[in-house]
């Protein structure tokens, strides 16, 4: 069980720093917002790509692309807000 704690915190770990590069980097893109919408939808559709023959890999494939779209839009949300509160 602490296997999978350490490895849930891991993967919290990266998020963070996923989110936090791309942040850094979209702030000083002229349209960030426009710019995440655009990647978001490049990378989901990038996923949706991924041959699923069977139905474990279509579940892997669609719960990869979910997570891919949340985690676009959690960056394209932070964006929002630091563009209102400017």
């Amino acid at each position: 069980m602490d296997d999978i704690a350490d490895l849930q915190a891991q993967l919290v770990a990266l998020r963070m720093a996923v989110e936090g590069a791309w942040l850094s980097l979209l702030g000083n893109d002229g349209d960030p917002v426009g710019t995440v919408a655009k990647l978001k939808e490049a990378n989901v559709a990038a996923v949706d790509q991924l041959d699923a023959t069977t139905p474990n890999a279509k579940a892997l494939r669609d719960t990869v692309a979910a997570h891919t779209a949340h985690l676009w839009s959690s960056i394209e949300w932070q964006l929002q807000q630091i563009a209102a509160n400017k």
